[in-house]
């Protein structure tokens, strides 16, 4: 504790030594923060609650994992600002945090950044009988059926029973290769 106040004496007899530690401090908990993120085992694992879904990214026949293989990191699409890395960093420190974590709504335009021939798409999955990407439903957003974290499925299987629906690529639901 004497060491402390020591050092407190010393800050206020010397403010700008303050003020640049504390500008070094913030500059490199920054920097630290935007190197992490690219890393899900060293950004997002250690909050207990993420660990299945970077197991899942890891391994697995989910989306995430195929997004993976095509080196598409957590943050390409969980995009935090900075309020949002001390929000989920104070969750952390005070074990107060949603589990399972509550679920995001993603437009279609986070898809599109990469899988941006829709015209190409709507193409490739003309069936004939029907089109998933060119629903009677109106603007579908992606995840409605793709899902990233939970296992895909096709929308229109809720209400009809198409032939395409049994004759779909088997990693229909896995694939993540760029369309761009």
């Amino acid at each position: 504790m004497e060491k402390l106040k020591a050092l407190w004496e010393f800050f206020k007899k010397k403010p700008l030594y303050l003020a640049a530690l504390l500008v070094i401090m913030f500059v490199g908990g920054n920097l630290a923060m935007v190197t992490v993120e690219k890393f899900p085992h060293l950004a997002c694992s250690p909050c207990h609650v993420m660990a299945p879904y970077v197991d899942a990214y890891d391994n697995s026949e989910l989306l995430s994992h195929a997004h993976a293989q095509a080196n598409v990191n957590c943050i390409d699409c969980h995009e935090n600002g900075i309020e949002d890395k001390i929000q989920e960093t104070v969750w952390y420190v005070t074990d107060d945090f949603d589990d399972p974590p509550y679920k995001r709504a993603f437009p279609n335009e986070m898809c599109t950044k990469c899988h941006s021939d829709i015209d190409a798409i709507v193409a490739k999955t003309d069936f004939g009988e029907a089109n998933p990407h060119n629903s009677h439903l109106g603007d579908l957003v992606c995840s409605d059926c793709h899902k990233m974290h939970n296992q895909s499925r096709a929308k229109c299987a809720d209400c009809h029973n198409f032939e395409f629906l049994q004759n779909l690529p088997a990693d229909w639901d896995k694939e993540a290769k760029k369309t761009k």
